[in-house]
């Protein structure tokens, strides 16, 4: 047995040096190696479907598939009323070269034997925020308007289980630079629990002449390297981990959690879950990120006004021989005067007007000269002060290029008659112009000049405009929205 085994080795190498796979004389190896692969007598019963040399065939052939033969090329099998042909399986180039080899082949299966594959795409991009965003039943459209809320009602809980520790008291507990999980490990062994790091090394942290009760001092040693804590009484194992699970009951309707998810957006926390129907976010956080929610929540108590802009975005296309789009002309034709600012920003110009009457606005002057398109329409809803970000974009019918634009908004509420903005339109390749301005609650913004090239490099004489109304919402405890 000792040197047929050497053998076989031997002669496992020299095929792998002939094909630089050592995994694919495995397979027919499986009897002499006693190696749980199976068999199957028909798939190896041909000595011409390989290259092995006599002395390596097994008293019973074993099974060689498509996966196992790497790169050998298998013949075309002829079988009664059947034909079947064996595709060799990618081995070289890179992960995605081979995958979307091997997806090459599929489709030739599939087209031979006329098997038909639905597309799923449209499952993938399915956003149930969309029509709820796009089209809020508000029930006013008031510039200032009162919205109960209860900001006591705010609840933050920990969706992670976590079984109470043993009760044991620590008494004078002091170590020195000691990463954060054998700090842990070195005073709950005693107790026979066993500590497991999720992600990875921690901190080095010291500590002198720690007291009270085990789960105290533990979540005080957690709180100082940044990390969470789970026990696990049955298997009596902590478990140490950066991140967290959390749940966050938002009162106020839609309006209040639009609020706090464009915030919690704004501050680059984009892996929060709505639930519309419960009015909860649920997210992973990190200290860091639940740090921001806390203080979300608290600002809230403490100023509850949300700045709203609806918002809409225009597709402008010259018309079959028309002139250029000119907006000195545009502007002249819809009034000098109703124009109160003009900002200049890295692309295009921002201009603050005066209340626009419904018989008249900006877009009646502009469809005189080219044509008009509302390719998209939703509300952002921003608490004052803090960086919002509401990605328009996705109000778009689905598969047009500008379901990527996003608009990233701060505002400062100094009074109905002066609001501080900062306004950026950005998309997945990064900023494309910013704007900042004082205007009153009364006015309207209007972007102007955003190419369409940034959306299609083949487009011309296509523009953008964007328009935001603003508007204010007071939030207040319920029975106080006369007051």
């Amino acid at each position: 047995m000792t040197n047929t085994t050497t053998h076989i080795k031997k002669t496992s190498l020299l095929f792998v040096g002939a094909l630089a796979l050592i995994t694919v004389a495995t397979p027919c190896l499986a009897q002499i190696n006693q190696t749980a692969f199976p068999c199957n007598a028909e798939a190896c019963s041909n000595p011409n479907m390989m290259n092995i040399s006599t002395e390596m065939q097994t008293s019973e052939p074993c099974s060689v598939t498509q996966q196992n033969l790497g790169p050998i090329i298998m013949p075309v099998i002829i079988q009664p009323a059947q034909v079947v042909k064996a595709y060799p399986t990618p081995q070289s180039g890179s992960p995605i070269d081979r995958f979307n080899e091997q997806q090459q082949m599929n489709r030739q299966l599939q087209k031979g034997n006329d098997i038909s594959v639905m597309d799923l795409s449209s499952a993938t991009t399915l956003n149930i925020e969309t029509p709820i965003r796009c089209d809020i039943p508000f029930p006013t459209k008031q510039i200032i308007s009162n919205i109960p809320m209860n900001s006591d009602d705010f609840k933050m809980t920990r969706l992670d289980k976590n079984d109470p520790l043993p009760r044991y008291e620590v008494n004078g507990y002091t170590f020195t630079n000691q990463p954060l999980d054998l700090a842990i490990q070195n005073l709950v062994t005693e107790a026979g629990i066993h500590v497991f790091s999720d992600d990875g090394l921690y901190p080095e942290i010291s500590a002198e002449d720690l007291r009270g009760e085990l789960s105290d001092v533990i979540e005080e040693l957690a709180n100082a390297g940044d990390a969470y804590f789970r026990y696990d009484a049955m298997k009596k194992k902590l478990y140490l981990s950066r991140w967290a699970r959390f749940e966050l009951s938002v009162p106020g309707g839609r309006v209040g959690l639009f609020a706090v998810l464009d915030a919690l957006r704004g501050a680059g926390i984009t892996n929060v879950q709505p639930d519309f129907g419960t009015n909860t976010l649920y997210f992973r956080a990190n200290t860091e990120v639940q740090s921001t929610v806390e203080r979300l929540i608290e600002y809230l108590k403490e100023d509850p006004r949300l700045l709203m802009m609806d918002v809409k975005v225009y597709r402008l296309t010259e018309r079959p021989n028309a002139s250029e789009l000119n907006w000195q002309t545009i502007i002249q034709n819809f009034g000098v005067k109703r124009v109160n600012m003009s900002v200049g920003g890295i692309m295009g110009r921002m201009i603050v007007t005066g209340h626009q009457k419904q018989n008249y606005s900006l877009i009646d002057s502009l469809q005189k000269q080219v044509n008009v398109n509302l390719v998209s329409e939703g509300v952002a809803i921003m608490p004052n002060a803090w960086k919002v970000r509401f990605d328009i974009g996705q109000c778009a019918p689905v598969q047009t290029p500008e379901r990527d634009l996003s608009l990233l908004l701060q505002s400062n509420i100094q009074s109905p008659d002066r609001i501080e903005t900062n306004i950026s339109l950005d998309t997945i390749n990064g900023e494309i112009t910013s704007f900042y301005s004082f205007y009153n609650i009364d006015d309207n913004l209007s972007i102007i000049g955003i190419p369409g090239s940034i959306f299609n490099k083949n487009w011309k004489g296509v523009e953008y405009l964007i328009t935001m109304q603003p508007r204010i919402l007071r939030l207040v405890k319920e029975g106080e929205q006369n007051d």
